[in-house]
């Protein structure tokens, strides 16, 4: 009983740490915590598109090897003069590669979370290994029958430093 005890033990401790990511893993290129422009596009049929800009911070954590979590803060919009909120939600297993340039890749990824409301979309984005960053969301919430599109944009070359 008490080597399959340790038996159970040691494979038990293999599949926990093989799930986690390695340090030098292509999920870590991507990992943290950037401080981005979000740039939110709602079109419906009868009304304009409404448009926001906004500072934020997008959270990337690595799950495994290829593999990382985002969570995407909460939303707001003006939808004819009514302010919509769409609350925070991850995307977890989001799949990424390694770009060549030792930064990652998010390819095209559908996601469907469920929940409360579920989160149905795409995602796809790049994490450069100078911090630059960008990624792009449609989406659609709940019972939302028009998508939502968001950019998370950090580029070193759009910072003003003379302000």
């Amino acid at each position: 009983m008490k080597k399959l005890f340790q038996l159970s033990i040691a494979l038990l401790s293999v599949l926990v740490f093989s799930a986690c990511s390695s340090d030098d893993s292509v999920a870590k290129r991507a990992e943290g915590t950037y401080t981005v422009k979000r740039h939110t596009t709602v079109t419906t049929p009868s009304v304009m598109a409404s448009s926001t800009n906004s500072d934020i911070k997008l959270v990337v954590k690595a799950e495994a090897d290829y593999f990382v979590k985002i969570v995407i803060p909460t939303t707001s919009y003006d939808l004819n003069g009514q302010e919509m909120i769409i609350p925070e939600f991850t995307i977890s297993a989001v799949p990424v590669v390694d770009d060549l340039e030792n930064g990652a890749e998010i390819l095209k990824h559908p996601f469907m979370i469920e929940g409360e409301k579920n989160v149905e979309g795409t995602i796809v984005g790049e994490f450069e290994e100078d911090g630059e960053v960008e990624v792009v969301l449609e989406y659609k919430y709940g019972k939302m029958p028009f998508p939502i599109k968001q950019t998370f944009i950090n580029r070193w070359k759009d910072l003003d430093y003379d302000n």
